[in-house]
């Protein structure tokens, strides 16, 4: 049993810390070890208390608006309320606006390493994934093999940012750069934006909404509370829909075919949104002193780490390690520490592990300690 707060982890049932055994300290999944807002637990108790489980549309009504309301405050992006729709995570609007974009085999780019249900949703659909990897050392987008690897079926880029695994926050210049491209491909910008308001640094957020009008008039943007405020089951994500005729064509659905957020989670998203800018600064302040002290463990080690800009999660390099294949599978057997395995987020990424250091420091000292003493 970890120390620190592992008596509380251990007895909530979220597949982190229910998926191995007792001996093995969990790093995968992209879950913080942190309760949530105060508010948020406040206004799901009194929904309980009064035995709320009825057609409670208030919350869901005021998903949109507090989303809009948020990013205003967080990151000066104004984006028109009439454009943006509600769907019931971050990859249900990814999934829904390609569909609708695209047909069978037409291609479909992502910069990889990158968040590995992306491409899973590529291949479901019946599309073709153009794999554009990311330069291996800084993270940043190879601009002309992004415009090469381009045919004339071509049709939509997914976009991270910040970036998941790497941490990496893409500049003004790289946005520059890559929307070029993209208004020149005349490309659909899908944009997850979910880590937003993780920037552990004294950077300001790029929106791609917010970088110029012709490529907002192609970008879908998505935001949700899950990451910011650790909401992954809430279920609830909204997306501002720049481009016109994916607007049109959700608005010509079925009612009901999107489906929408349970009130739950739409109440406990609504509360992040409206009441949680304290408790994210000071998650923001322990985040950074983890990725901070992590750096600096393995900064003399054979592990080789890219210092993340953003996000809660560490790339680690196995490569000159005696465990450089499929590390993860090391540690977990000989380690008992589970991280995620670097091959799912792209078939050049074998010999990395991506760590979750959104934990308590009792727990992350043991999780390094634990890397450390395999390598």
């Amino acid at each position: 049993m970890p120390s620190g707060d592992g008596s509380r982890l251990r007895s909530i049932q979220g597949m982190k810390w229910t998926k191995y055994p007792d001996d093995v300290i969990p790093a995968f999944v992209a879950d913080m070890d942190f309760e949530p807002p105060q508010k948020v637990s406040q206004v799901l108790e009194e929904m309980v208390r009064l035995r709320d489980f009825g057609y409670r549309f208030v919350d869901i009504d005021r998903l949109i608006p507090s989303w809009l309301g948020w990013i205003e405050s967080q990151h000066g992006l104004e984006l028109p309320e009439e454009h943006c729709t509600v769907f019931t995570s971050s990859i249900h609007a990814l999934e829904a606006v390609m569909v609708l974009h695209t047909q069978p085999d037409d291609g479909v780019v992502l910069f990889s390493p990158v968040y590995h249900p992306f491409a899973t949703a590529i291949a479901q659909a019946g599309r073709r994934l153009v794999d554009v990897p990311l330069r291996g050392s800084d993270w940043r987008i190879d601009v002309d093999r992004f415009r090469d690897s381009i045919d004339a079926r071509t049709r939509v880029v997914l976009f991270c940012q910040p970036h998941n695994p790497t941490g990496h926050l893409f500049s003004p210049t790289e946005i520059r750069d890559f929307a070029e491209v993209a208004i020149e491909k005349d490309l659909l910008v899908i944009s997850d934006e979910i880590w937003a308001d993780l920037i552990l640094d004294d950077i300001p957020h790029q929106p791609l909404g917010d970088y110029r009008n012709d490529l907002r008039e192609r970008t879908v943007t998505i935001g949700s509370a899950s990451k910011s405020f650790n909401l992954a089951g809430a279920r609830c994500s909204v997306a501002h829909i720049g481009h016109p005729a994916i607007r049109e064509k959700i608005d010509a659905l079925p009612e009901h075919f999107l489906g929408q957020p349970s009130s739950f989670g739409a109440a406990a998203t609504v509360a992040a949104w409206t009441s949680g800018g304290t408790w994210l600064e000071a998650t923001k302040e322990k985040l950074k002193e983890n990725r901070d002290y992590v750096y600096d463990q393995f900064l003399d080690s054979s592990v080789r780490m890219h210092r993340p800009e953003a996000t809660y999660l560490a790339w680690l390099d196995f490569s000159e390690t005696i465990i450089r294949e499929n590390p993860s599978k090391h540690l977990l057997k000989n380690a008992k520490v589970a991280l995620e395995p670097g091959s799912k987020f792209g078939s050049q990424s074998g010999s990395f592990a991506r760590l979750n250091f959104a934990t308590e420091p009792e727990i992350l000292e043991q999780i390094v300690e634990r890397v450390l003493s395999v390598i």
